[in-house]
């Protein structure tokens, strides 16, 4: 899903697992209630027929993409991470 707001692709999806952490309703994409084929098929009709919104959450997504996951970003969570490892090991030593 990351490589999809980073394309600046709109997404789709049903509001399961940790999918609700990327598709963010009305900012990057549209979320159906799980196992709702009928309002998921709503909500891609919607985006297919409103050019504005559609552009909108595109934008959206190409920003959040470049700002909240890019590789430096990335990267120093992973340093952090490893950190905080390394220093819970430490203390148990």
């Amino acid at each position: 899903m990351q490589e999809s707001m980073a394309c600046g692709t709109p997404m789709i999806s049903f509001a399961v697992g940790g999918v609700p952490d990327l598709v963010r309703p009305g900012i990057t994409g549209e979320l159906a209630p799980p196992e709702n084929i009928q309002a998921f098929a709503e909500k891609i009709i919607e985006l297919l027929e409103d050019d504005n919104k559609r552009n909108k959450l595109s934008k959206n997504c190409r920003h959040i993409a470049e700002t909240e996951y890019s590789i430096e970003l990335q990267a120093q969570r992973y340093i952090e991470l490893y950190r905080q490892i390394l220093s819970q090991n430490n203390t148990e030593s």
